[in-house]
C-alpha cells in the first residue's frame, strides 16, 4: 500500500476533530485545536496503515514578538516533512510554524505548530470555525513601533520558502485519486 494511499484511510477513520480547547479571557477566550487533540486520533492510525512522518526543520528568524513586551521572541521555522509508508513510498510537504516564547522553547512550539499544520491539512481536518474570513486582528499589547520586526531581505526569504497553494492542491488532489 503507498504512503497516498495509507493517508487516504487514516483521513476516511478520523473522528471529527472540534475545537475543544478554550484559552483564558487574558488571551481572549477563543477555542482552539490543540496539537494533542490532533495526535491523540492521528497516531493509532498511523500505526495501524504504517505511516511515519519524518521532520527537517530550519529555523529561518527570531524576531521581537510584535504584539509583546519583555522579552518576547517569534521563532519563525520552516519544516519539510517526509510522509513515508510501508512499502517505502513518500510525500513531502513544507509547513511552516511559530513559536512564541521569553526563553528557550520557541524552536519547539514551531515546530509543533507546524506538525499541527501538517496534519490539519493533509488529512483535511477542518472545522467550520476554521474560515478566518470574517475575522479581524486586533494589535496587541506593545505601542506601535516605527522600527520593523525583520528587515526587507529576510521577510522576502521567509515568503520564497513557504509551500505554495499550488503545492498544497496537487498534494489533495492526489489523495483524492485514491
Amino acid at each position: 500500500m503507498t504512503v497516498t494511499q495509507a493517508l487516504a484511510l487514516v483521513a476516511g477513520e478520523l473522528p471529527s476533530i472540534g475545537k475543544d480547547g478554550q484559552a483564558s479571557q487574558q488571551q481572549g477566550g477563543y477555542s482552539y485545536r490543540g496539537i494533542e487533540a490532533v495526535t491523540r486520533h492521528v497516531q493509532p492510525l498511523f500505526a495501524k496503515h504504517g505511516v511515519l512522518v519524518i521532520p527537517q526543520a530550519e529555523v529561518l528568524a527570531t524576531v521581537p514578538s510584535p504584539a509583546m513586551k519583555d522579552g518576547w521572541q517569534d521563532v519563525i521555522m520552516r519544516v519539510e516533512w517526509t510522509v513515508a509508508g510501508l512499502d517505502g513510498s513518500t510525500v513531502t510537504a513544507v509547513t511552516n510554524g511559530v513559536g512564541r516564547d521569553r526563553s528557550d522553547k520557541g524552536s519547539n512550539k514551531a515546530q509543533t505548530q507546524a506538525l499541527k499544520y501538517l496534519l490539519l491539512a493533509v488529512l483535511l481536518i477542518a472545522d467550520k470555525k476554521d474560515d478566518a474570513d470574517g475575522q479581524t486582528y486586533e494589535s496587541g499589547h506593545r505601542p506601535e513601533s516605527t522600527e520593523p520586526a525583520i528587515s526587507q531581505p529576510k521577510l522576502d526569504q521567509i515568503m520564497a520558502t513557504l509551500a505554495t497553494f499550488d503545492e498544497r492542491r496537487a498534494l489533495s488532489d492526489e489523495l483524492r485519486k485514491v
